[in-house]
C-alpha cells in the first residue's frame, strides 16, 4: 500500500465552453468528473492507502464540498515536483516510503492498470523513480482513434504515461532538477548540450534503447530511473483537446462495464 496524489491544477481554457469549467479534474465525462473516475481506479486498486489532491485554490470549495472526508486536500504548486513536495507535507511523517503521483487528466484509467503498475514497480525494488511507457500496438488497439505523439526507440514505438512512483527522499532535490530544466526549455542548444549530444543522435536516428534512456536520465537527476512497460493504454490518454473528451466519453460506459 502506497499513498497517492492526483495533480489536479490544469487548466484547459478550451474546456470552459464543452463542460462549463476550464479545471481539467471538475470537468465532467459521462455522469462524473474526470477527477472521479481517477479517484475511483485508485480507491478499488487496492493498493492505495490515502489520497491527497492538489488542485488550484478556486477549485478547492467545489471539492472540499463533493468529495468524500478521507480524501485530502491541497494547493497544487506551480510544477509537477513542487507539488509532490506539497502533497507529502499534508500526508505527513507517517506517509509511505514512495508516493504515486497521477495527473488529472486520465478518467480512462482503470484499478487493473494501477495493480499492474505497482507490481511491476515492486519486482525492482532498488529504483526510486518509475514511470509508466505504453507500446504503440497497445494504444491502436484500445483506442483506434486516438491521436497520441509516439517516440521510436530501438525496442519500438511507445508513448508516455500520466502517472509516477517516487520515492519521498527524492522530492527536495528535484525541485532544483526541474528548475533546471524549466530554464533550457526554451533554447535547444542548451537542451542538447544537457542532455548529451551522443544521446540527441542516437535517438534521432532511432537507435536510443530504453536501457540508455533509463541510464541517461538517472545520471540527470541523480536518482534510479525505471521505464515500465504497460499494455494499458488508459494510463496515457490524456484529454488534451475535444476529440480526446469525445473519445473519452464514448469509452467510460464500455469501461464501467467491463471486468475489474
Amino acid at each position: 500500500m502506497v499513498d497517492a496524489f492526483i495533480s489536479a491544477g490544469g487548466l484547459s481554457p478550451w474546456l470552459k465552453p464543452l463542460t462549463g469549467t476550464e479545471h481539467r479534474c471538475l470537468a465532467p465525462v459521462g455522469d462524473k468528473r474526470i477527477i472521479d473516475y481517477i479517484i475511483d481506479a485508485l480507491q478499488q486498486s487496492g493498493c492505495v492507502r490515502r489520497i491527497v489532491i492538489a488542485a488550484r485554490q478556486e477549485a478547492l470549495p467545489e471539492l472540499r464540498a463533493t468529495l468524500p472526508t478521507d480524501i485530502l486536500l491541497c494547493e497544487a504548486e506551480g510544477d509537477l515536483p513542487a507539488t509532490a513536495l506539497a502533497a507529502a507535507k499534508v500526508l505527513g511523517e507517517d506517509s509511505t516510503e514512495k508516493l504515486l503521483g497521477v495527473c488529472d487528466d486520465i478518467p480512462l484509467l482503470t484499478p487493473t492498470a494501477v495493480r499492474d503498475f505497482f507490481a511491476a514497480c515492486a519486482e525492482q525494488p532498488q529504483h526510486e523513480l518509475y514511470y509508466p511507457i505504453i507500446p504503440k500496438d497497445a494504444c491502436l488497439a484500445a483506442f483506434p482513434a486516438a491521436q497520441r505523439t509516439y517516440g521510436k526507440l530501438a525496442d519500438g514505438v511507445f508513448t508516455g504515461g500520466n502517472m509516477m512512483l517516487m520515492a519521498k527522499g527524492i522530492m527536495p532535490q528535484g525541485q532544483q532538477v526541474a528548475r533546471e530544466i524549466f530554464a533550457r526549455r526554451k533554447s535547444p542548444l542548451k537542451l542538447c548540450n544537457w542532455l548529451g549530444w551522443s544521446f540527441i543522435i542516437k535517438l534521432l536516428l532511432h537507435r536510443l534503447k530504453i536501457a540508455d534512456a533509463e541510464k541517461r536520465t538517472s545520471e540527470l537527476l541523480h536518482i534510479k530511473c525505471k521505464a515500465i512497460i504497460t499494455r494499458h493504454a488508459g494510463v496515457g490518454m490524456d484529454i488534451d483537446k475535444p476529440a480526446d473528451l469525445q473519445l473519452a466519453a464514448q469509452y467510460v460506459t464500455k469501461q464501467e462495464s467491463s471486468p475489474r
